[in-house]
């Protein structure tokens, strides 16, 4: 390789990465330990890439091999040999690099400060080696993703399943150390093992048979990613975080009656109809159905619809300058307002108003859309009483 793109190479990408974290000192009680980011992490170029949560104090702490000289790295290489695998096969981390230990000596649990400022390195580590698969070992090593991508992944409910995580795919296992084998035995693991086995292989990737079963499941995105209502609700929602089901049905209204107003149509083309509380899109159930649990996550909690973002959006943001400066504004105008507010906000409205006056004249505007085919009430019903 020419000596001037030797800095771009994964291989010395990885050594800044492991050089900088040994210069760490973000973590007061951890800065003077062993920071466990080498060469003895395994290979850069594998397809799998396990997280465990922390070195231990007689092992990794010792050692600077994660996984390796106690007990839980003992059972770790034997759940790996029981399934043909070696430590040069696969990439080991932890979600945080350095052992906690409290004052009597002991390992401690890390606090979540401490697990934040370890997720940096841990996000460049997963950007650096690009594994296929992500094997969690443990609550606290799934946890940490969280601080990534936002997920709602529980160990105990999902352990084992491989779930679509920021385009990966997320295995959550549990750890392999004699306390976490009072939730999950031996003989357990190792048939996680077994399957994980089935499903991937650390140099070639996910199996092709595996692949032929999930490409025939898989949602076509060329139509997704194109699809203006979709990327209005992704980016509603990435902006805002979790907000209210309802809240997100006023927002998607303002969007398009602003750039209708603007533009002389809307950015969606959706339909949005004349309902007791304010403007709703009836796409938007469907809609929702393809986004969730990717791109989004939709939640009852005690009657109280919400929105969140997900944990693996499938498709970038590309809607044009002109349609993101309407998005931006109709966000600083409501974006802060409660599900009241914006109902009074959209009854409001030039289109709501109008049908509000039509209706104190006795007439029926049930059949009368808010917004239609980049047309208000006002210009749809009067296009009406002029073609009859």
């Amino acid at each position: 390789m020419s000596s001037c793109f030797v800095a771009f190479s994964k291989e010395k990408r990885f050594q800044n990465l492991s050089e900088a974290v040994q210069h760490c000192t973000l973590c007061e009680r951890l800065c003077n330990r062993i920071k466990v980011l080498s060469n003895a992490n395994g290979n850069i170029n594998s397809k799998v890439m396990f997280i465990a949560e922390a070195p231990g104090r007689l092992g990794a702490d010792k050692t600077g091999v994660p996984l390796y000289g106690d007990k839980t790295g003992e059972n770790f290489e034997m759940l790996l040999g029981n399934i043909g695998w070696s430590r040069k096969d696969i990439f080991i981390t932890n979600a945080l690099l350095c052992n906690p230990r409290n004052e009597e000596g002991n390992n401690s649990t890390p606090t979540s400060e401490e697990v934040q400022n370890c997720n940096a390195y841990l996000e460049m580590a997963i950007n650096l080696v690009q594994p296929e698969v992500i094997v969690t070992l443990g609550a606290m090593a799934l946890d940490a993703l969280n601080y990534i991508t936002p997920h709602e992944i529980k160990l105990a409910e999902n352990v084992g399943q491989k779930i679509h995580w920021n385009r990966k795919v997320l295995i959550p296992l549990y750890h392999p150390g004699p306390r976490a084998l009072i939730h999950r035995s031996l003989p357990k693991q190792r048939a996680d093992f077994i399957e994980l086995a089935k499903f991937v292989n650390p140099s070639k990737g996910i199996s092709r048979e595996v692949n032929k079963e999930t490409k025939s499941k898989k949602i076509d995105l060329s139509n997704i990613s194109n699809d203006a209502f979709l990327q209005c609700i992704l980016a509603i929602v990435k902006s805002l975080g979790e907000i209210p089901y309802f809240k997100l049905t006023k927002l998607l209204y303002f969007v398009d009656l602003f750039a209708l107003e603007r533009f002389g149509q809307t950015i969606t083309g959706a339909v949005y109809l004349r309902q007791q509380e304010g403007p709703w899109p009836p796409m938007l159930t469907e809609a929702v159905k393809k986004l969730d649990k990717s791109e989004i996550y939709f939640k009852n909690n005690k009657k109280n619809f919400t929105v969140s973002p997900g944990p693996s959006p499938r498709f970038d943001i590309t809607l044009g300058d002109d349609q993101l400066s309407i998005i931006a504004e109709v966000l600083e105008k409501y974006g802060h307002m409660n599900s009241t507010s914006i109902k009074v906000a959209a009854y409001r409205s030039r289109p709501m108003r109008y049908i509000l006056e039509q209706e104190k004249l006795k007439r029926d505007m049930r059949k009368i859309p808010v917004l239609y085919k980049d047309k208000t009430a006002i210009d749809y019903d009067t296009q009406k009483e002029l073609n009859p």
